[in-house]
Formats: structure tokens, sequence, C-alpha cells
């Protein structure tokens, strides 16, 4: 069997093993990170929107406290030009006293919740706007990973291709043995150092037999190949 084979075989299964990698791991990688990255922006909205609905609802509140002081200080001078008695004028004119200091007091506060309005309206915007944009570029690395999802899998179907032709020349029971040792121990063909006959699969030191054999079967090819005794990885 001629080493050169197998070697070319187990070039393309690299290029095999990685561009499936790349397609099953790395690009659902990526599509998780863009979805995440866009829901938080998703979430920052949430939160200003949130925030920007408790600020018009304190406003309404307070606005709704001011109304109804006026509503009272109303009643209170109605009150006062109906009644004749001291006591009842001295009533109602407390309760417009009241009245006004409450619309007072309800009003300053309806003003510091109008300012604190402006601001939360600021926030929502800008983060709207900052969602807008992530959107817009999450789509795009979304529509580049399904361009190169479509890349790698028409890929991925020619070095399939390939790699069962290469399979096709190579003798079934050697073929068994390369796809049982790959899957334990990859690479499964590697280098033998000539000068320190060490394989490089396993970095054992391998008797001087097998360096010899190997030396031997390049000069002479006869199709023998040699393993290593460590890891059991063909050695060229």
């Amino acid at each position: 069997m001629d080493i050169e084979t197998l070697l070319k075989l187990q070039e393309e299964d690299r290029l095999l093993r990685s561009l499936k990698h790349e397609s099953m791991v790395v690009l659902p990688a990526r599509r998780n990170d863009a979805k995440k990255r866009l829901a938080m922006a998703q979430e920052a909205v949430k939160k200003a929107e949130a925030a920007n609905i408790a600020a018009e609802n304190e406003y309404k509140r307070f606005q709704h406290d001011y109304t109804l002081s006026h509503q009272k200080m109303r009643r209170a001078e109605q009150n006062a030009s109906y009644w004749s008695s001291s006591r009842s004028v001295n009533a109602a004119q407390a309760e417009y006293t009241t009245a006004s200091a409450n619309a007072a007091q309800a009003e300053a506060s309806a003003a510091r919740a109008a300012q604190n309005l402006t601001p939360t309206e600021r926030r929502l915007s800008a983060a709207q706007a900052f969602e807008a944009e992530e959107a817009a570029a999450v789509q795009k690395i979304l529509d580049d990973l399904n361009a190169r999802k479509e890349s790698l899998e028409a890929e991925i179907t020619r070095v399939q291709e390939r790699v069962n032709a290469l399979a096709e020349t190579i003798e079934p029971t050697l073929l068994n043995y390369y796809i049982r040792v790959t899957m334990t121990r990859w690479p499964c063909i590697v280098e033998l150092n000539r000068d320190t006959s060490v394989c490089s699969g396993c970095d054992m030191a391998q008797p001087v037999s097998v360096k010899q054999a190997l030396i031997a079967e390049e000069k002479n090819p006869s199709g023998t190949l040699i393993y290593c005794p460590s890891c059991g990885r063909i050695l060229y």
C-alpha cells in the first residue's frame, strides 16, 4: 500500500473535520452570540420603557393631585360665599388654605416629575435607536453566517466525495484499521523522527528496529506499512 495515498486521505480527513467543526460548532456559537447581543439591546429597551412608564405615571399622579386640590379650593371658595356664620366661613377658609397648600405641593411635585420624565424619554429614545442599530448589525451577521453555512455544506460535500474516492483505492482491512485508529487517536499517520526514533504521535522512543524497517521500506518499497508499537499509529 502506498503511504502517500494514506497521507492524502488523512489530509482530506483533516480538512473535512475542520469544515464540520466550523459548521456544527463555530457557526452555531457565533449565531448564539449574535442573538444574545440583540437580546441585550432589547432588554435595555424594556428597562428604558419601564422607567419611562414609571415617570409618566408619577407625573400623571401629581397632576391628578394638583387638579383635586384646585377643585377643593374652588369648593371652599363657594362654601365661604354661601355660608353666613363666622364659624362656617372660618372652616371654609381653613379648607381653602389646606387645599391651596396641597395644590402648591402637587404642582411642585408635578414639575419635578416632568423634569424626571424628560431624561427617561431620552434614554428610551436612545435605547430604541441602539436596538435598531443592533438589529441591523445582528441581521447582517446572521445573513453572513447563513451564507457561510451554505458554502461550508457545499465544500463538505466536495471533500467527502474526495475522501470516498480515496477510500475506494485502499484495501478494506487497512481502511478499517485506519478508521478505527482515527476514532481514538488523531492523526492516524505520523512521522517517526529519524534522529531520535521518537513517534510524533505518542512522543515515545521506539526500538531501532522500527526505524530500520522504515528506512528499508523507503529504499525498497514493498507496500508494507510500519506501525508504532506504542500507540498503533501508521508511521512514515
